[in-house]
């Protein structure tokens, strides 16, 4: 197969580095250094996805990460042992029960049936939206649900607000294929717009 790079230039989204800073300083620190700290977006202090392992045993977000992020948004998701409820505006909920027992991520039909754990990894509240981070036995996902109505959609990579907030863009590529989590996601803040989801069926690469 071919390899094409590819640059994708999403203009819409993009914005002048300086015009996220909050403080002089920080203004002055990005024109000096040509780069910018990246924006808080959600109210929880999201972990480093660096050193990351696919592996069960290295399961890098605990329910340590997870419990300081259920706090903060304030009832809209409780813990109950090993399951993750989101409290939705209708007055339903959706649960996550997790299944993280080596009996669970080691029988058929395979351990994408039954091996799951999820984490409550960052909250919206401007725009009620929970961003739940799926672990796998050797892989993962990203789910961004609607406290409105409980709609979920599949992202990428933890999305990041356009410069007027109005959109979230997730970005991710990999050489290989991670179980299709490769691709370009924008979803609307408003619940009545389309979202836009890019899959890629060559080998393609990008910057956001």
């Amino acid at each position: 197969m071919q390899m094409r790079p590819v640059l994708g230039s999403l203009i819409l989204l993009t914005s002048g580095c300086c015009a996220q800073a909050q403080e002089p300083a920080l203004a002055l620190r990005c024109l000096q250094e040509n780069s910018c700290p990246p924006p808080q977006d959600g109210i929880c202090e999201r972990p480093s996805l660096d050193g990351r392992s696919g592996e069960r045993q290295v399961y890098p977000f605990s329910l340590a990460y997870d419990k300081p992020c259920i706090s903060r948004s304030k009832s809209s998701a409780v813990r109950d042992g090993d399951t993750l409820r989101l409290m939705l505006r209708n007055g339903t909920m959706r649960a996550y029960k997790n299944n993280w027992s080596e009996k669970a991520c080691e029988q058929d039909p395979g351990p994408y049936e039954h091996c799951r754990f999820y984490v409550l990894y960052d909250y919206f509240p401007a725009h009620e939206l929970f961003l739940v981070h799926v672990e796998y036995y050797e892989s993962d996902e990203w789910l961004l649900v609607r406290r409105l109505n409980g709609k979920q959609e599949k992202v990428v990579a933890p999305p990041r607000y356009s410069p007027n907030k109005k959109w979230l863009a997730s970005v991710y590529w990999t050489e290989g294929t991670d179980d299709g989590n490769n691709g370009i996601d924008i979803v609307s803040t408003n619940p009545a717009q389309r979202s836009f989801h890019y899959r890629p069926r060559e080998y393609e690469l990008w910057e956001f």
